[in-house]
């Protein structure tokens, strides 16, 4: 399952922080339905050189708890679009913003998988309504 979110001219905005992120995918989870904000979506943004949002795709859209994510599809549209950077996002519906193991495995394999790629993951975010947890601010990238 892959949806493109489309940004407006604002947002394809040059990321610099976890918060830039956060801003653009907070109002991105906001325009779902309450009943969609109940499900995990997994989204990827793909960034160029400069750091500016390429593309931002939903990739998996699970369950309240787990969102299944192939690492094929994260990869796809990147290699598509020549994106060398990408940053992985998801939702916690719960509001618990603590990685779970399996969050760290995935984000595990999918960097291991972007060096083979020569497409560096940046950052991994867990967000909810109200905050997020960043990977990369954690040292757990």
């Amino acid at each position: 399952m892959q949806m493109n979110v489309r940004l407006t001219k604002e947002q394809k905005i040059e990321i610099g922080s976890p918060e830039d992120i956060y801003s653009i995918m907070q109002s991105v989870l906001l325009r779902e339905s309450r009943i969609g904000r109940e499900k995990e979506h997994f989204w990827v943004i793909g960034l160029a050189t400069s750091h500016k949002i390429s593309y931002i795709e939903l990739i998996s859209l699970g369950s309240i708890s787990a969102a299944m994510v192939n690492p094929l599809e994260v990869f796809s549209l990147a290699v598509r679009k020549k994106s060398p950077k990408i940053i992985l996002v998801h939702n916690h519906p719960s509001g618990n913003l603590t990685p779970s193991q399996e969050d760290k495995d995935i984000t595990n394999l999918i960097t291991a998988g972007g060096e083979t790629l020569t497409i560096e993951v940046l950052d991994h975010l867990i967000i909810s309504e109200e905050s997020y947890y960043s990977f990369g601010r954690n040292n757990l990238l």
